[in-house]
């Protein structure tokens, strides 16, 4: 069924509506027995009052050509004196009214566009979040793959929570960052989203209050509230979410969760401070509520040693760890690790059987002996390298090109510079013009509960772009917004920090 609504006409809106409807019927494009949308699925569709299809549905009723029954809804009929009709095939299924509430309470942001734009060779990109596609290990991975796919192993498949060799190696990596963790509490996912969609499924009943970091990684956002979570924003302040803040938010709401990415946080760079961890830590236990760590940067540290994760303190069990490889060793390797309670693992492979049996089994093995044989750890220290030189490069073009009240910081580790715009000025919009010159960033309006909060920010990544174009893709940005700025339009003003309401 298809309806356009003209509101230059002055036939009134439902009349419109209904002779689109009538022609459809007549002419059998709208088959017999064809079930209606409800008014107000309609007049949502339509951006309309629910009386003006009420209306529509009456008139129609009048004509003989549609009929509710307890039950069944809407229905078409057969007016008895119009001609016989040959029913036609639909071709455009109205997805709109067969989609879930689930589907339906979806934001419309879609990363993917950025992971297009990432792939364009003529763009620079600083907007999706991507390991550099110009340091492959492909040398070390070549090997393995033959010697895999030579010996038969490579097809084999994993039980749901992963091969019991890798999860033994896993629990062997983490015992190196301090985190003394057995086999069975390690369990292999198809990356680090996969582990945040199923903690959500586990944990969070719909209405359930999850307190979140402000600004935060937006595909968890998107993830707690599709499983109906309400969500509390905690400011984030430059050693780490405000403690303070979130004492006060336990006291009164008692939440089901936590999240954090305490190690060069996503997006705003920033690392929690050890008397914040401590607090986090004991805030936690003496309200019994879980902490999600989603911990995928902590290795990639450009000053200084590797940060201790979370997990490493944590005395009585009520972090739940996460991390992936998709950041140090390849994006498309897609495999992560969830690290907790042994009963907790046992519970997540369970809910993880409805949806993905187990992870790519190749890439498991891939990474084991890409472990194992001391290959990652020089990787690692290879990257390391690379990233901070490329991190070096952008705030050194920042330092050169940037107009004024163009503010960024200077991580220490991890993947992005967090830039504050100069005042009035909107990222949305920065975001097209900036599109327009060859140049893609993203938005600090995802990464937001409340999106025109984060309308004055937007993220840079340094990893992904090549490195000999990271200086001009700078110039461009810049060179774009200094043009915004001086024209003065009417944007919305950066907003104050401020405590989001449960949304």
């Amino acid at each position: 069924m298809k309806i356009q609504i003209d509101r230059s006409d002055k036939t009134p809106l439902y009349k419109q509506i209904a002779g689109q409807i009538q022609a459809q019927i007549t002419s059998g494009e709208i088959p017999e027995g064809f079930q209606f949308p409800s008014e107000r699925q309609l007049a949502d569709a339509l951006g309309v009052n629910r009386t003006t299809v009420l209306n529509a549905y009456k008139e129609l009723k009048a004509d003989g050509l549609i009929a509710s029954h307890v039950g069944s809804g809407t229905v078409a009929v057969r007016n008895q004196n119009a001609e016989p009709v040959i029913l036609s095939h639909r071709k455009d299924p109205m997805w709109e009214h067969l989609f879930s509430d689930h589907m339906k309470n979806q934001d419309s942001f879609d990363i993917n566009k950025y992971l297009e734009v990432a792939n364009q060779r003529d763009v620079i990109s600083f907007a999706a979040g991507i390991a550099s596609f110009e340091l492959p290990p492909v040398q070390a991975f070549a090997g393995i793959e033959k010697e895999l796919l030579g010996s038969g192993n490579g097809l084999l498949v994993s039980p749901v929570a992963g091969f019991s060799s890798l999860r033994r190696v896993m629990s062997s990596y983490m015992q190196k960052r301090s985190c003394f963790c057995q086999p069975s509490e390690i369990m292999i996912t198809s990356g680090a989203q996969q582990g945040i969609d199923l903690i959500a499924r586990a944990f969070v009943n719909p209405g359930d209050i999850v307190l979140i970091e402000e600004p935060s990684f937006f595909p968890a956002i998107r993830s707690f509230r599709s499983m109906g979570a309400k969500l509390m924003a905690v400011p984030m302040e430059e050693d780490g979410m405000d403690v303070d803040i979130l004492e006060q938010l336990l006291t009164r709401y008692r939440p089901k969760l936590i999240y954090t990415m305490p190690a060069y946080h996503n997006p705003c760079g920033v690392t929690m401070s050890i008397p914040k961890r401590v607090r986090l830590l004991e805030l936690a236990g003496r309200y019994g509520i879980p902490v999600l760590e989603d911990d995928p940067y902590s290795e990639l540290n450009y000053e200084g040693p590797p940060v201790t994760p979370l997990k490493s303190m944590d005395k009585s069990g009520y972090v739940v760890y996460l991390s992936t490889f998709s950041k140090t060793i390849y994006p498309g390797l897609r495999l992560g690790w969830i690290c907790a309670d042994k009963k907790l693992i046992s519970r997540l492979s369970g809910i993880r059987q409805l949806m993905d049996l187990h992870s790519g089994c190749i890439s498991q093995q891939i990474a084991e002996r890409f472990i194992v044989s001391g290959e990652l750890k020089k990787y690692l220290t290879l990257i390391r390298r690379e990233y901070r030189e490329r991190r070096d490069i952008m705030t050194d073009a920042l330092s050169r090109y940037a107009p004024a009240g163009l503010t960024w910081n200077r991580p220490e580790g991890g993947y992005y510079l967090w830039c504050r715009l100069p005042e009035g000025l909107s990222s949305d919009i920065l975001v097209t013009r900036a599109a327009e010159r060859g140049v893609a960033i993203l938005p600090g309006t995802p990464s937001y509960l409340t999106p025109y909060k984060g309308e004055c920010y937007i993220r840079l990544n340094y990893t992904f772009p090549p490195r000999d174009r990271i200086a001009e893709g700078i110039r461009i940005l810049c060179e774009v917004i200094e043009e915004l700025a001086s024209a003065r339009p009417e944007y919305t003003l950066c907003p104050d920090s401020e405590i989001n309401p449960i949304l």
